[in-house]
This record gives structure tokens, sequence and C-alpha cells, in this order.
């Protein structure tokens, strides 16, 4: 996770320190560790991940530099919270930029390791192991990276802060209810790249982004939690409130 090289008699340089610690806290939030809405000091991201203060100030300062947290006047830093109004706009962008995916050309070495991938996936899922889920996102994830490599780099580090967000919603939303998403869309997608069929693949990413909007709303119509300060109607009856209290008499 290091992505700065070592410094003199192979230590890390002050500057590895703090991106390893600002690689750890975007992990930490992509994975919930950091749970969404949470307010955490510097002493608290000392402490659970064995961080000095600077490195856990530069570690916090990324975060709400991304806009994964907001800073809060002596009481440390909120965690983004998760709303609809979030998901709904994440799931809107990525309708937007994803499909452009279908566009890039990959070499001849990409496309021979995703026909190998396909074999690997076609294993792992006649097996039906539940053990087996973790390996066969791996792969999953390593045919969408493979993709997003081969895209104009501007593009893609917007697709994937929006590939982040949706798996930091996944993750929460799976939480321990027992329901994992599973990517029905891998085997068709496989496919259409091995044919470069443009229209097969920006098809195939449409449908994940569909089957993902189908699961967090099921998963969110199961989840008995209460609407935080910030989401929905709240927030957008105390925004209209504000504007008509500014309004001149």
């Amino acid at each position: 996770m290091l992505r700065s090289g070592l410094a003199e008699r192979g230590l890390p340089s002050p500057d590895a320190k703090s991106r390893f610690a600002e690689d750890r806290m975007l992990a930490a939030t992509i994975w919930c560790e950091l749970r969404p809405g949470e307010v955490v000091t510097e002493a608290d991201i000392m402490e659970r991940f064995a961080l000095s203060r600077a490195a856990a100030r530069a570690g916090l300062t990324r975060l709400g530099f991304d806009g994964w947290a907001t800073s809060k006047a002596r009481m440390g830093w909120e965690i983004l919270p998760i709303t609809g109004q979030l998901i709904g706009d994440v799931l809107k962008a990525r309708r937007i930029v994803e499909p452009g995916l279908a566009q890039v050309k990959l070499c001849d070495g990409a496309q021979v390791e995703i026909a190998q991938i396909e074999t690997i996936l076609t294993a792992l899922m006649r097996g039906g192991d539940q053990t087996a889920l973790s390996s066969i996102r791996h792969h999953v994830d390593r045919i969408d990276g493979l993709l997003l490599g081969a895209m104009n780099p501007f593009t893609a580090r917007h697709l994937r802060k929006l590939w982040h967000h949706s798996a930091r919603i996944t993750h929460y939303l799976e939480g321990d209810s027992g329901t994992l998403f599973r990517r029905d869309d891998v085997f068709d997608l496989i496919q259409a790249i091995l044919q470069r069929d443009v229209a097969g693949i920006e098809k195939a990413r449409l449908t994940l982004i569909a089957a993902q909007e189908r699961y967090f709303l099921h998963q969110l119509l199961k989840n008995d939690a209460p609407l935080q300060p910030g989401s929905g109607l709240a927030a957008r009856n105390q925004q209209e409130n504000a504007v008509s209290n500014r309004r001149p008499s």
C-alpha cells in the first residue's frame, strides 16, 4: 500500500508514512470500519490504527479533501453518512460515466487474462461453496481493474471513486444481514469483452448498475435504522426553511 519509495537505509520516508495512513483510512472508510456518520478524532484514529498524530491528521485531512469526511468544530471529523440521496447520486453518475468502459481497447495480454479468469470463475461458481465468494469477488474486481486501466485516466479517476462509493454502500447494507450482493453480469461481460462487443459491454455495465440499485432498495426496505439528520426530506425542508427565513419581508 505504500505508494512512494523507501528512504535511505530502507526505512519508509515521512511521505510514505503519510501515504500509508491515507490509504489505510480510505480502505477503512470503504469497508465501513469507520462507520458512516461516525465522528472521530485524531486520538481515536491514532489508537485504532496505531498511527502517529501527524499520520492520523494527514489521513483525516485527505478524507476531508476527497469528500469522505467533514470537519466538525471542536468535535472531530464526521465520516460521510450514507443517505438515499447519496445512493441515487452515485448510481446516476455511474450511468453516465460507466458505459465509457465499452470503448476501451484492451491489449492481447489483458484479453488472455480475462479468458483465464472466465475459466477460474466457472470452476468457483460450479462448486457452490459459499467460502469461495471472496475469491469470486477478487477475480471479478480484476476484470473491472483491467477495463479501468485501459480507460482515459481522467475519466478513470472519477469512475474509481464512484466504485469506491458503491462498494462502501454495498458493505454497509450487507452488514450482518446474511444477504450478500452477487454479480450476475459477469459472464455476459466477459463474453462481450472477448468478442470486443461494444454494445454488449455497455449493456452488461448498465445491467450491473440496475442490479445494484435493486439490491440497495431491497436492503434499505429491511433496515429499521431511523433516518439521520441531513438526509432525505428532513434536509430538504431545512434548506427550504433557511431560504424562506433569508427572504426580505
